[in-house]
């Protein structure tokens, strides 16, 4: 496996990760509302805007990219997303792993994220603490989000 920063000719290959990262896995906790919500955030300039303004790092293999995740530079990690058949298989940690190498290496002090119900237990296995939760509307649909922080 290789990681790299990810680079504006990626994004398609990296939105329909997301996409189906979402559809394959969203169901089993959220509505088939909220499902759809999120999947279409891989739709357009906000899914640009989540990978091209924070220093995003692609975990790639010889199948592709199997997972991504951001972070900016004042320490919120804006993404943490695995290809939906490769969940459950430690990509989610190498990429959480180079997460906190980018903030030691750039002295940044506090990480902290908006977690769903499935990154919750990645965040807390990195020392992350939940501090408070949140809930957001999108496209008339409500999102519950664990506030997470790690010093």
């Amino acid at each position: 496996m290789n990681v790299r920063i990810a680079q504006e000719s990626d994004l398609a290959e990296l939105a329909e990760l997301f996409r189906q990262s979402v559809l394959s896995t969203a169901p089993q906790r959220y509505t088939p509302e909220q499902t759809q919500v999120w999947a279409a955030l891989a739709d357009g300039d906000r899914f640009r805007q989540l990978i091209l303004q924070p220093t995003t790092y692609v975990l790639t293999d010889d199948t592709g990219i199997l997972g991504f995740a951001g972070i900016a530079a004042d320490g919120y990690v804006a993404s943490a997303y695995v290809r939906g058949d490769r969940i459950h298989q430690g990509l989610g940690s190498a990429l959480m792993q180079v997460i906190l190498d980018h903030a030691s290496h750039n002295g940044i002090q506090r990480l902290y994220a908006e977690a769903s119900e499935f990154s919750l237990g990645l965040f807390k296995k990195f020392g992350f603490h939940l501090y408070d939760t949140e809930v957001v509307e999108r496209h008339g649909v409500q999102f519950k989000r664990y506030l997470v922080e790690r010093f």
